[in-house]
């Protein structure tokens, strides 16, 4: 009868111990996700950064024309 208890102890700590590990477990696949997730949003997101850099680069290209021209006179 003794050993009822100590049977009883070492189930809630393997119990406790399956709870811990399934929480790590999930942590890690809610940081994969998260990580997922970003991953996703910079690659929708890169084309437009390319487009609005080019664009920024041909105005300033353009800018520097004006102005050269400006200043040989024409």
């Amino acid at each position: 009868m003794s050993d009822a208890p100590l049977d009883i102890r070492e189930k809630l700590a393997h119990i406790d111990l399956m709870l811990a590990q399934h929480d790590q477990a999930r942590v890690g696949i809610d940081l994969n996700r998260t990580q997922h997730d970003r991953v996703r949003q910079e690659m929708k997101l890169a084309p437009w950064a390319l487009v609005v850099s080019g664009m920024t680069m041909g105005a300033a290209f353009f800018a520097a024309g004006a102005a050269f021209f400006k200043l040989l006179g024409g």
